[in-house]
């Protein structure tokens, strides 16, 4: 596993459309995740509106002991959510990117350790501070169509930490 790219961006507000999921199961949402491709909620989220990017979300919002963890889309602040579904307004915000590229079969591009390799290079490159990383309200998993083959070994899964 290793870190292929690292900047600096800007996020603007918007809304994920999507599920919240407050407890993992076996260390990890992969649970939530097979929900969610085998009754092809992404196809019902997308039947009113259309996201502002292709990229499925993992979304992590910070707001007491245990994270809060959505599965969704972003979409425009203001559009109709679609039923059986929820939103979550995420602030603008500079936000850390790094691409972390390994084996999706082993899962080490996913979850706490991956994290942390992207957390220690973007620190390593001063685009994100210790103070940054502690006082995290959201950071996002970025599954992007064009670099995110699940089916190649490797594959690349974009992280963004918002920073102030």
């Amino acid at each position: 596993m290793k870190v292929t790219h690292r900047n600096l961006i800007s996020e603007p507000e918007r809304q994920l459309f999507g599920l919240p999921y407050s407890k993992q199961k076996n260390g990890s949402y992969n649970y939530a995740w097979l929900d969610w491709e085998m009754t092809d909620k992404f196809k019902k989220l997308e039947t009113i509106n259309k996201p502002l990017d292709p990229a499925k979300i993992g979304l992590l919002v910070f707001d007491g002991d245990e994270p809060t963890y959505w599965i969704g889309k972003w979409f425009r602040k203001g559009q109709q959510v679609p039923e059986g579904f929820q939103a979550i307004t995420v602030p603008a915000s500079s936000a850390a990117v790094a691409w972390v590229n390994g084996n999706p079969d082993t899962g080490d591009i996913f979850g706490q350790r991956a994290m942390e390799m992207a957390k220690k290079e973007l620190i390593l490159r001063h685009l994100m501070t210790d103070a940054d990383w502690d006082n995290l309200a959201y950071a996002y998993e970025r599954y992007d169509p064009a670099r995110f083959q699940p089916e190649e070994n490797p594959t690349t899964l974009d992280y963004v930490f918002y920073v102030n």
